[in-house]
């Protein structure tokens, strides 16, 4: 097989990867700049989305040498981790491994019923963009911490460019106090005619409070829809979950093995660097080398009580060896580290993994999703 490869700029902050045969386009995909949340850091993503080979052109490998071109390039241009929303069973053989789960909450109208909350302003709008500010502003709040939640710059976010379908922006819901928005949902702009869909809530200090006044307001929405269920996309551990859970709810999870959310390290030492800030606040208190060695790369990260030095000149000891996709679901504490540990290649006693990496409840809202 003989291609030629081609990157070009589609846009600020998208990149087009082309496979050409004989001058003639036969696959191509796009690299998103994306910036995640890590705790009290971010870190740099380049994304995968709209993979594609024309029918004529498929079932001889193109879409799979586009990919792997597109990784090299990501290295090149140095890019610390790669994230995409695939389908089943196909991208764990580029090293990428499901990092997040999909979570739903779903409450009958009856349960909602039952929810007493302050009346506030509200207003849903068909514009997407709307308030779109002050929307940045509670949700950059409210999930700074919140790993893998991408970021969003109140100065220049436009609001909620899809709901949980690809084919349509989302609708705005927000609640106002003295006319500021204190607590907002992304809503299905043409939901099916029993559910009325959520693709994201938020509200300012995760106040209790106006998450249930959320509810409450949301229950108003499917009433006068006629509806028999509010079904919100939201992880398990979220406050507005605990808000909802005591009316009586359905909360689902689902955990691909290879599909959905999923991602992979391409530069250790840059993301090490860039997760330094986070790494250093649950270093208080603890001291030690470990080493991490993944693909090519090894580096090793020096504690001293809430100092990390990421040092690539000499390793340790203690060593733990983990392909690209298991470091990013550690790194994002999608994965347990006790149990990675259990199924990895380790030497020494590296004490200081399950400190450095916890876990947690990785997730990007569907509004956000590339």
């Amino acid at each position: 097989m003989s291609l030629e490869f081609k990157v070009t700029s589609e846009s600020p902050g998208w990149h087009r990867v082309e496979a050409l045969k004989d001058g003639k386009k036969v696959s191509w995909l796009s690299v998103p700049d994306l910036k995640l949340h890590y705790g009290t850091t971010s870190i740099t993503v380049g994304g995968v989305a709209g993979v594609y080979t024309p029918r004529e052109h498929r079932g001889r490998g193109y879409s799979a040498a586009t990919l792997r071109y597109a990784i090299k390039w990501m290295k090149e241009q140095g890019y610390s981790l790669s994230a995409l929303f695939g389908i089943l069973e196909y991208y764990h053989r580029f090293g990428f491994a499901t990092f997040m789960g999909e979570h739903t909450v779903t409450i009958c109208l009856r349960n909602a019923s039952r929810i007493e909350a302050e009346d506030l302003e509200w207003e849903l709008s068909s514009d997407s963009s709307y308030a779109s500010q002050q929307i940045a502003e509670i949700y950059e709040q409210v999930n700074a911490a919140w790993p893998g939640a991408r970021v969003r710059d109140p100065s220049s976010w436009k609001g909620f460019r899809k709901g949980i379908a690809w084919e349509h922006p989302a609708k705005p819901l927000v609640l106002k106090r003295s006319g500021r928005v204190v607590a907002y949902a992304a809503l299905e702009r043409w939901p099916g005619p029993e559910e009325l869909l959520v693709a994201e809530v938020g509200a300012a200090g995760h106040d209790r409070s106006l998450y249930r006044a959320l509810a409450r307001r949301l229950y108003g929405l499917a009433l006068e829809e006629r509806m028999s269920f509010i079904k919100i996309h939201v992880p398990p551990n979220h406050p507005f979950v605990d808000v909802v859970r005591p009316y009586g709810v359905k909360v689902e999870s689902t955990y691909f093995w290879s599909g959905g959310g999923m991602a992979r390290v391409i530069n250790l030492a840059k993301l090490l660097n860039e997760m330094r800030l986070e790494l250093e606040r649950r270093a208080a208190g603890i001291e030690g080398d470990l080493t991490l060695q993944v693909g090519g790369e090894a580096v090793t990260l020096r504690v001293r009580d809430g100092s990390v030095k990421i040092d690539m000149s000499a390793g340790s000891v203690n060593v733990v060896k983990l392909g690209p996709g298991e470091a990013a679901q550690l790194f994002l504490g999608y994965r347990d580290p006790v149990e990675v540990l259990a199924s990895s290649e380790v030497y020494g006693e590296p004490k200081l993994f399950t400190k450095l990496f916890p876990k947690a409840t990785p997730y990007v809202w569907q509004p956000d999703r590339w």
